[in-house]
């Protein structure tokens, strides 16, 4: 009896173990996201979460245009993995930016563009991964 028990205790843990290494997989897998801009009405978007950098830039995109009010002109500006990132607007453009937490990226965000010509700049969105 005892042996019946140890082996189907073996057969459980080993059909168990592919379950569980593939959990950890699926956790350790990265998150993307990116940020788009509409030079002629200075919509944002952001995306956060996507599971390639591709899905993250089209969501950005979709997301501005959807604020654009119709121009449909909106850019990718930035793409990155398991960060945060942020968007700034001023009278000059859009700045983006990127870190390991909001205010990292907001401040890049924002000294990019600073650095555009009309200055007024401000975070617009932000998000994390």
């Amino acid at each position: 009896m005892l042996g019946k028990l140890v082996s189907r205790l073996v057969v459980v843990t080993v059909l168990t173990l592919p379950v569980v290494g593939s959990s950890q997989i699926a956790r350790a897998q990265d998150a993307y996201g990116a940020t788009a801009y509409s030079p002629s009405t200075d919509a944002t978007g952001i995306s956060w979460d996507h599971p390639s950098e591709r899905a993250a830039l089209n969501a950005a995109i979709a997301a501005c245009n959807q604020e654009s009010g119709g121009a449909n002109d909106c850019e990718a500006l930035t793409s990155n993995t398991n960060n945060c990132g942020a968007i700034a607007v001023g009278k000059g453009g859009a700045g983006a930016g990127w870190g390991d937490d909001k205010s990292a990226a907001e401040a890049q965000a924002l000294a990019g563009c600073s650095e555009l010509d009309g200055g007024n700049c401000k975070i617009q969105l932000s998000a994390c991964n």
